[in-house]
């Protein structure tokens, strides 16, 4: 085929046409050799073996693989023990936010109606066919919420729509007609975020009863939480400070927040002596991602590259046609770059070399020798 006209995967042997991993459904590529997430993931079994629900807090830059390290350490954690992992992206939230809103639009939308009225319905059904009074005697036992019972036991009747009994329990504001279905007097919206945490914390314990599972929320890019005012906030303290508190013991939350460094971390996670949320975590459960220092650069890129790179490509033929244009010395390891083109981009990274901006410079010296209709990217593709 006429050179010019290759695609950016076939001139260069990647199966893509970037070098931009996404850390979720990037996860079996892990090229940061200086972080062990199945050292993470152990010592997260040794908590959960222990019949609790271990709580970490994971921060660093932005940019600095916190997500991706997350999700590779659920993974691990799967092959050791049997947890419900759930990753849940922190929703953008306004100066009058409450947990209430991180709750409705971050927590509940990230299980889904799917598996919280699945619960509940399995929950209902486990305590078999009885009179209503006894059935909701023992609906109160299994759920240890009256009100949630009162609701749950609508779910028997096969005209009732389950929506309406996942609109309550995810806080969403309610009609009085739909409230009296229900068997509630108000919804959920001005529910105290203490209470809004129990409920978590129910459907954590239901799913470990019905399930064997513990549920794991990964919350995630919470430093957004910076947004919220000094009104609020206390709501969203109070809120964490139920969920991660060492007597809850049934669902495990793993917090990521992005912080240069400590004092830049988000108030309600701040890493002092007095905060009430971390220092319930504790501060062996903080698990700082640094910037890669300059020999785990080197690893990194190389990891970067075997992940894309196309396993049919002939790379030896791909060389042997790039260097009859270019001096620049070249190994099958770091191909499509040359050595010299990963010196100078080092060299262009900033004091924080973190992956994202490692990535992108490669992919943006990618986007130049291609459209210059280099074979391999040079030195001279990298700005």
């Amino acid at each position: 085929m006429d050179e010019a006209l290759m695609g950016i995967g076939e001139r260069y042997g990647i199966g893509r046409e970037n070098f931009i991993l996404d850390p979720v459904a990037d996860i079996e590529c892990f090229a940061r050799s200086d972080i062990d997430t199945n050292a993470i993931a152990e010592s997260l079994e040794i908590d959960l073996v222990t019949g609790l629900a271990p709580k970490r807090l994971v921060w660093g830059p932005y940019g600095g693989g916190k997500t991706h390290t997350l999700m590779r350490t659920m993974r691990e954690l799967q092959r050791l023990t049997r947890i419900h992992p759930v990753r849940i992206e922190c929703p953008d939230l306004s100066k009058k936010s409450r947990f209430h809103d991180l709750y409705r639009e971050g927590i509940m939308r990230g299980l889904g109606e799917d598996f919280v009225i699945g619960m509940i319905e399995d929950t209902v059904h486990s305590v078999g066919l009885a009179r209503r009074e006894e059935l909701v005697k023992k609906l109160v036992e299994r759920f240890r919420d009256q009100e949630i019972a009162k609701a749950a036991i609508r779910i028997i009747d096969p005209n009732f729509d389950p929506l309406r009994l996942w609109r309550w329990v995810s806080g969403v504001p309610m009609s009085r007609q739909d409230l009296d279905d229900l068997g509630q007097t108000q919804d959920l919206t001005e529910a105290e975020a203490a209470r809004l945490a129990d409920i978590i914390c129910m459907l954590g314990r239901l799913h470990r009863e019905l399930k064997n599972e513990t549920l794991v929320l990964v919350l995630d890019e919470m430093e957004r939480l910076r947004s919220i005012g000094l009104e609020t906030i206390t709501t969203f303290v109070t809120g964490f400070t139920r969920l991660v508190d060492p007597s809850q013991i049934w669902v495990s939350v793993l917090i990521g927040a992005s912080a240069q460094v400590q004092e830049e971390m988000v108030e309600i996670f701040s890493l002092t002596a007095n905060n009430p949320v971390t220092t319930r975590i504790g501060a062996d459960a903080q698990i700082e991602i640094m910037a890669l220092e300059d020999p785990d650069v080197d690893r990194f890129i190389k990891g970067v590259i075997g992940y894309v790179r196309d396993p049919k490509a002939d790379i030896a033929a791909l060389m042997t046609t790039a260097s009859a244009g270019c001096a620049e010395t070249m190994s099958k390891d770091l191909f499509p770059f040359t050595e010299e083109a990963i010196d100078a981009l080092k060299s262009h990274l900033t004091t924080l070399m973190t992956p994202r901006e490692i990535t992108m410079k490669m992919t943006r010296a990618l986007g130049r020798a291609h459209r210059n209709g280099r074979a391999v990217i040079a030195s001279d593709s990298v700005a």
